[in-house]
């Protein structure tokens, strides 16, 4: 690198940094991570290299463009090559690839590849303005509907629908030659990512959501916007709760979701502070778990109100979410007050097309009545409220519940026939489907 290239480098990497809300430090953690083992300093060697890049006093070796390239999510090409090119196109082999996944998922790929759509799409480019100004509106609309679609929807339903539009944003992606809108188009395919990632969770299938939330991240990070960077980190620690992740990992992000907001009112943050106090209940912290639900109610009060099925929005969080939460917190710290209290608000509040989340409620209900003493009574009621859903709603957060309330019967007691009963209930084989 010539003197000018390597300023240009360090200014070009300064941004790129800063637009995610990263320090050096952080930075240079990740660098570290995306390195192989035999070839990774420790972390102050690797930010005394981030230090000096972005001050253009030095250049940058092949081994480390790969790593900060995957550290930033973006590709070398744009990080070192300047002002990034167009996506390179799709190829026949990737196109039957995709296609035959989509087969795989039970999507009619003759629907898929349906003769109408090139004329769709003609209509489209013949209106005045062309289809341009409204992609990333109606790429946006996808992804609202299917923000609503998870909250009622069977996963297993839901799954080939989201898979067959991400192929498509993904294609349309690769055909828009406008950088701006490239990435623009970066923020419904990220909310979109992160619904698969949610939609895999709740079947269980925990090392693909994994997969999905890291894609999730990067393409969030790449559209740059603040609230959805936060949201899909608040969405990943929670989900990681459920699936039943490390609690430091889930600690982890959501404290980086709280770190990219900054001092915000905004909602997007909110679930993130709920996946920490959840978080910090099941590890026994009760002072600081109840603390962060007082801290999330204080914030509530400053947003204006949403519906229950605005949930998975990224700029609303509904009282259902709140009340929710409380109740969650309250149960695991053994507050029986205000988890009662918490618990009779949340069934107030969802509608009834909200089968699984009244069904997660009615399971703390007999967590707390577990916890009580009264073993029998609490199973009884988790068996009705596993036994009131279908097995397509029986999801992965349904069944964690029902296993708090296992948790809870005390271990003299665990082989009494109505404790065998839940836990058949509410097995991976009686929701029809497999962990995994």
């Amino acid at each position: 690198m010539t003197p000018e290239e390597r300023r240009a480098f360090g200014s070009r990497l300064a941004a790129e940094r800063a637009a995610r809300g990263l320090t050096q430090r952080v930075l240079a953690a990740r660098v570290c991570a995306a390195l192989p083992d035999a070839q990774r300093p420790d972390l102050a060697t690797v930010e005394g290299y981030v230090k000096r890049w972005e001050a253009g006093r030095a250049g940058i070796g092949a081994r480390y463009r790969r790593a900060l390239a995957d550290a930033l999510g973006v590709e070398p090409g744009g990080l070192f090559g300047g002002r990034p090119g167009p996506p390179r196109r799709e190829t026949d082999e990737e196109r039957r690839r995709l296609l035959a996944c989509l087969g795989l998922l039970g999507v009619d790929v003759g629907v898929a590849e349906e003769p109408l759509e090139p004329i769709r799409q003609a209509l489209a480019e013949a209106i005045p303005g062309g289809p341009r100004d409204r992609l990333i509106a109606d790429w946006e609309e996808v992804a609202f509907e299917y923000g609503h679609a998870f909250l009622t929807a069977p996963p297993g339903a839901l799954l080939p629908d989201l898979a067959h539009d991400l192929v498509r944003v993904q294609r349309t992606i690769r055909v828009v030659d406008d950088a701006g809108t490239r990435r623009g188009l970066c923020g419904p395919a990220g909310k979109l990512a992160a619904l698969v990632a949610m939609t895999a969770a709740t079947l269980g299938h925990a090392r693909q959501a994994r997969d999905w939330w890291k894609t999730a991240r990067h393409t969030a990070d790449a559209f740059a916007d603040r609230d959805l960077r936060v949201w899909v980190r608040g969405y990943e620690s929670m989900s990681a709760l459920y699936a039943g992740r490390p609690l430091a990992l889930v600690l982890r992000l959501a404290d980086e979701a709280i770190a990219i907001a900054g001092p915000s009112s905004g909602a997007a943050v909110l679930e993130a502070m709920a996946a920490r106090a959840q978080a910090l209940a099941l590890l026994g912290r009760t002072g600081d778990a109840t603390g962060t639900v007082h801290a999330m109610e204080e914030r509530f009060g400053r947003l204006p109100r949403a519906t229950a099925d605005e949930r998975l929005s990224t700029g609303a969080w509904p009282e259902t979410a709140l009340r929710h939460t409380a109740a969650f917190t309250y149960t695991c710290v053994r507050d029986a007050a205000r988890a009662e209290r918490a618990q009779a608000d949340a069934l107030r509040l969802y509608p009834g097309g909200m089968e699984r989340q009244r069904a997660q409620i009615e399971l703390l209900r007999a967590t707390c009545l577990v916890q009580a003493g009264d073993v029998a009574t609490g199973v009884a009621h988790a068996s009705r409220a596993v036994g009131s859903l279908s097995p397509s709603q029986r999801t992965a957060t349904v069944t964690r519940g029902a296993r708090m309330v296992l948790d809870a019967v005390p271990e003299t007691r665990r082989e009494r026939s109505c404790v065998r009963e839940l836990r058949e209930l509410a097995s991976p084989e009686a929701c029809g489907r497999t962990e995994g």
